[in-house]
């Protein structure tokens, strides 16, 4: 599915841009058998992953599966094949680099919530707008399910450019915080939802239900890798390992790697 003009409007006011049904059957499918491989690794101590239930086979919340003991050709693929479409219309050009790409986890009835939140500022800061609108269109993430019900993520639609309110900064300070207009999205396998990850937002599963869904995130490819995504190079760049990679995934992890720095990794409020 291609990314409409509209559509490209729609994320810039609202700050997010659900897709439905743009994933096919057998895409959800080769994904779902990436992460059985995955956890058959780590049952079996070729990788490290962290746990909910082994014995249910339940991993949590999982990243760096591009990363050599993680990955599986199908992540790659799904990539070049169907988001990069979607990623270059969506981040501000040229080029689009990987920043973190993993998956959100939940489930054996154990609780997952979080306090209200915004990624990439501080809320109440007297720069606050500024640092939003400096970054705006730099970076997108987004969440697809693997497993139906996902109806987990919470987010404040249209609040990604503008100051927090006093009602929010109020309601992130506890986990029952009432956020005013908040919106749960409501998603299925084949849908996907993009957001900025300067929308008020929180993950939110107290039932504990299976939750596995991807949760990547891309940036422009000219922006220096910051210090909440440093530490990927040694693990990408093991012999033949990008090599075997199709070439638009590769690409983009080669613009990570093209912007790393030595040493001293900026903090995104460095930027």
């Amino acid at each position: 599915m291609v990314i409409s003009k509209k559509d490209k409007e729609a994320y810039a006011e609202q700050g997010f841009l659900i897709l439905r049904q743009v994933f096919t059957q057998t895409r959800i499918e080769t994904l779902l058998e990436g992460i059985e491989r995955l956890i058959d690794k780590g049952l079996a101590g070729e990788c490290e992953i962290g746990w909910i239930n082994r014995e249910r086979r339940l991993p949590s919340r999982t990243g760096h599966l591009l990363n050599p003991d993680k990955y599986h050709p199908a992540f790659a693929d799904w990539i070049d094949a169907d988001l990069a479409p979607h990623l270059e219309a969506l981040v501000s050009g040229p080029g689009v680099r990987h920043s973190l790409f993993g998956m959100l986890a939940s489930g054996g009835e154990k609780s997952y919530t979080q306090n209200w939140h915004r990624d990439l500022c501080k809320p109440g800061d007297e720069e606050e707008t500024a640092y939003l609108r400096r970054h705006e269109g730099t970076f997108v993430q987004f969440n697809a399910p693997l497993v139906a019900g996902d109806r987990f993520l919470n987010i404040v639609p249209g609040s990604h450019l503008r100051a927090s309110t006093a009602a929010e900064i109020e309601a992130s300070r506890s986990e029952s915080g009432d956020m005013p207009n908040a919106h749960v999205v409501e998603l299925e396998p084949g849908d996907i939802a993009y957001y900025n990850a300067n929308l008020w937002h929180r993950g939110w599963n107290p039932e504990g239900h299976k939750r596995w869904t991807m949760h990547c995130a891309f940036w422009n490819a000219g922006t220096t890798v910051m210090a909440h995504e440093y530490g990927q190079r040694e693990t990408l760049t093991q012999q033949g390992h990008l090599e075997q990679m199709p070439p638009v995934t590769r690409q983009y992890i080669q613009s990570y790697l093209d912007n790393y720095p030595e040493a001293d990794p900026p903090s995104m409020f460095d930027l």
